[in-house]
């Protein structure tokens, strides 16, 4: 009777589905910032949001609204921008969360955006002296791609001088890749000041010109017991003692395919060459001593790890070891066959 006049469950949500999944794989400061740009363009079509936050050397400078530096890259203010937002930030952004905890994360983006806006304002500045041009004072800086080129400049730094990457249809040496893919937004959208500061910052944050501005690994376990202690209890929250390292950028392959991104697609050809390069030479590029900040050692995002320095050493302690006995055993039975 019951069972007659129960009533079929309605159909799920594909929408709220796929909500709940990308807050369910998705790390905490990845998510909010997505989330965040995401607002930002939907406030967009009722309030232009760049008045009030995008860096501009005039409010910044005579106004003293240092708050912009901080706030601009989380501004999204066009569809195509947010759509390669949440093609390019969402797969590497997580898997860098994963390797180096949230803490480390946050403090590396705002160290982005800071280090980024800081040198746009001082050169629109001096460029003002020097020249008497008041239209240099109204320069700004705004939108995600300010930290995300800087991302991408610091994970390309790592690559093997050899590996390529594919923008498109076209291979693009890795190194450079940064610089192009800037390239290519100038050629679209006119000069990009910010973003080409952004690649030079993250190159010099993936040579270790700026190892001074990161904070130790206990530092990090400070602020998550005491400022942070109310973002570390919330689900999606990496501890930075619960950080994966370089094992983020391994596991990512296990499991789904990772969503397009504009910085880790390569060729499978590329990839078998990266692959047997570096089992035959393992160990050739090293990741940066720092523990806060582990990097994936020069392997291209989304690719398969291969053997480690560490366990090189390991095999050949294990064989050093194996013949050590070896000659001890046949010690021993050469002296018994004497007595």
């Amino acid at each position: 009777m019951s069972s007659s006049n129960s009533s079929p469950l309605p159909p799920s949500n594909p929408i709220l589905k796929a909500y709940e999944q990308f807050v369910r794989d998705t790390p905490l400061v990845t998510r909010h910032v997505l989330t965040t740009l995401s607002v930002t363009w939907l406030v967009g079509f009722a309030v232009d949001l760049s008045y009030a936050t995008a860096t501009v050397p005039f409010f910044c400078l005579f106004r003293f609204e240092i708050y912009r530096i901080l706030l601009s890259p989380f501004v999204c203010q066009s569809l195509l921008s947010l759509v390669f937002a949440f093609f390019s930030f969402t797969d590497n952004g997580k898997r860098l969360e994963f390797s180096m905890g949230s803490t480390a994360f946050g403090w590396y983006l705002l160290t982005m955006a800071v280090c980024t806006n800081v040198a746009f304002l001082i050169i629109l500045f001096l460029a003002h002296g020097l020249s008497g041009e008041s239209g240099f004072l109204w320069y700004r800086s705004i939108g995600i791609w300010t930290i995300l080129l800087g991302l991408i400049a610091t994970e390309c730094s790592k690559a093997p001088r050899e590996s390529q990457r594919r923008l498109f249809f076209f291979n693009v040496p890795t190194i450079y890749f940064p610089i192009v893919l800037w390239g290519l937004f100038s050629l679209f959208g006119g000069l990009q000041l910010a973003e080409l500061l952004s690649v030079g910052v993250g190159y010099a944050y993936g040579y270790g010109y700026l190892d001074k501005l990161k904070p130790k690994l206990t530092r990090f376990h400070q602020w998550e017991e005491t400022i942070l202690s109310n973002f570390a209890q919330r689900p999606g929250w990496v501890v930075g003692h619960a950080a994966t390292g370089d094992e983020a950028w391994s596991n990512s392959n296990n499991g789904d395919t990772p969503g397009f991104s504009l910085f880790s697609a390569t060729n499978q050809q590329q990839q078998q060459q990266e692959q047997s390069s570096q089992a035959s030479s393992p160990g050739r590029v090293s990741a940066p001593s720092d523990p806060a900040f582990p990097t994936s050692g020069g392997r291209a995002l989304g690719s398969e790890a291969g053997p480690t320095r560490r366990s090189t050493e390991n095999t050949g302690e294990a064989r050093a070891a194996m013949l050590e006995a070896a000659e001890k055993r046949a010690l021993s039975e050469q002296n018994d066959n004497n007595v």
